[in-house]
């Protein structure tokens, strides 16, 4: 069986929430960039979209990063 994933990127975090408000799915932060920016990401199905923050992440860096994107 093949499964199959679509994950793309919104241009803004109001564009994420905005596709999240009409899936009926809430915005969950995924962690930050090596640039220090915030991911979040809705998910309805296999269908992912996510948004990276042009705003500095509230929280530390990690000693060792790892992609937000490798827990999707």
């Amino acid at each position: 069986m093949t499964a199959v994933c679509d994950i793309a990127e919104l241009p803004t975090e109001t564009a994420l929430r905005s596709w999240a408000d009409e899936h009926g799915v809430p915005v969950r932060y995924l962690g930050p960039t090596l640039e220090a920016r915030a991911v979040y990401a809705a998910t309805v199905g296999t269908t992912t979209r996510v948004a990276v923050s042009k705003h500095r992440d509230p929280y530390p860096l990690p000693l060792i990063w790892h992609s937000p994107l490798e827990e999707l």
